[in-house]
């Protein structure tokens, strides 16, 4: 029999373009990712009897694959500032993609109660990378949605169908580079946070004995709805 576990550790996971075309949202794109950190610092507080927030934020362009900050207690993650997110350079979607994912794969390894939501945020095609392909990029995350891993898009100014498709990611929000519609965006990528640690808040309550396995067939069926409304 397997073992039954009673706190659900929550890895909020934010990758995020830096590369220098994002000038044209740098303000929006600070609010927006502002207002995130503070539902997940929200959410962190109001479920803490079941569950245990981190927070994860990865800035990427072509002169680094920035770890602002890794596995944090929300509470003590930094909002970003003007100072903090300056746009430049190109895009290495993959590399950010997949050393972030490697990385946090081999950190989660063997623990059988975690919930992973990864959101990938970017206004451009990857152009930069060194380090991942295409291929490896969507084999690792094949791989861990099979294993109950949430991952969404949210992405403006290029072909955003045709990637999400080639990425194997199905939650996607596509949006126009203005102020008004980025801040709807990250409006929405804070209510899917608060909607996925509330419905866990649920299961565990309603399942307080639930195995690891059917702790993890209900994170995949979370994931396959990550962008659904209420």
């Amino acid at each position: 029999m397997e073992n039954t576990i009673s706190k659900t550790k929550v890895y909020n996971v934010i990758i995020m373009d830096r590369s220098g075309s994002m000038w044209d949202i740098q303000k929006s794109a600070i609010q927006g990712y502002n207002e995130v950190l503070g539902g997940i610092k929200a959410d962190a507080k109001t479920y803490a009897e079941t569950q245990e927030h981190f927070m994860t934020l990865v800035l990427f362009d072509s002169t680094f694959v920035d770890n602002i900050y890794w596995n944090e207690d929300p509470a003590k993650a930094a909002i970003l500032t003007p100072e903090t997110y300056v746009p430049g350079a190109s895009t290495p979607l993959y590399d950010a993609i997949g050393k972030t994912l490697t990385r946090l794969q081999k950190e989660l390894s063997g623990d059988p109660n975690v919930s992973v939501i990864v959101t990938i945020i970017t206004d451009g095609y990857e152009n930069s990378s060194t380090e991942y392909s295409l291929k490896a990029v969507k084999a690792l995350i094949q791989h861990l949605k099979d294993e109950g891993w949430s991952f969404a898009y949210m992405g403006t100014d290029h072909d955003v169908d045709g990637v999400t498709v080639s990425l194997s990611i199905t939650n996607v929000v596509k949006f126009e580079k203005t102020e008004a519609e980025t801040q709807a965006v990250f409006e929405k990528e804070r209510r899917a946070r608060a909607r996925h640690s509330k419905m866990m808040f649920a299961f565990d309550a309603a399942m307080p004995c639930a195995s690891a396995s059917e702790r993890r067939a209900y994170r995949k069926r979370l994931s396959e709805e990550y962008y659904k409304e209420d």
